[in-house]
């Protein structure tokens, strides 16, 4: 099954899980991860993978596919990761489940870049994924959000909290729906 069939029929079956209603065009990927810069020691978190659309934007980008973490809570975007992206780590399960069970060996995420379905989630989950995010992001670290809304939303009690600044990086037409990306880090 192509990766557009297999995007629709699980949209189908669970829409709030997908978030949107098509993959993310090469336009929102791009977009989302040209902030990213490389080298061998970069470590990069995509949380909601998806089919890999993102994540091929985050390679093209120079990540090492080794140093490359995919998280994805649906069965069958996870073995399609796995067949397009045979070395990265790709972990099967929701994001609060892979920052609660996973120790980075004293290493900090570089990058997270999600595709997460925030506005779909309760306020109390979007929180602590946001907060265990930050936990795990170095001092310098970013965190890319994805959202089909001109309101970022991760959330401003995080943000206040951890003395964040959000920014919108940009907006593009050429997605279904039209994509608004947003980058959170702290303040210096």
């Amino acid at each position: 099954m192509s990766f557009f069939l297999s995007w629709i029929k699980n949209y189908v079956k669970n829409p709030l899980e997908l978030g949107a209603i098509l993959p993310t065009y090469k336009f929102a990927a791009n977009l989302m991860t040209k902030e990213i810069i490389s080298n061998e020691k970069t470590i990069v978190v995509e949380l909601g993978a998806g089919t890999g659309d993102i994540t091929k934007s985050i390679i093209n980008r120079g990540i090492l596919p080794e140093n490359l973490i995919l998280v994805e809570i649906n069965e069958d975007f996870c073995k399609i990761l796995k067949q397009r992206f045979p070395k990265a780590q790709i972990y099967c399960e929701d994001a609060k489940t892979f920052f609660t069970k996973r120790i980075f060996n004293g290493k900090k995420i570089n990058y997270i870049v999600s595709g997460l379905p925030f506005v779909a989630m309760s306020k109390a989950q979007k929180m602590e994924i946001c907060e265990l995010s930050f936990d795990n992001l170095s001092k310098n670290g970013v965190f890319f959000q994805i959202t089909y809304f001109i309101k970022c939303s991760f959330p401003v009690e995080i943000i206040n909290k951890k003395n964040l600044m959000k920014r919108l990086i940009g907006f593009t037409l050429l997605n279904v729906p039209p994509a608004f990306i947003w980058s959170i880090a702290r303040r210096n």
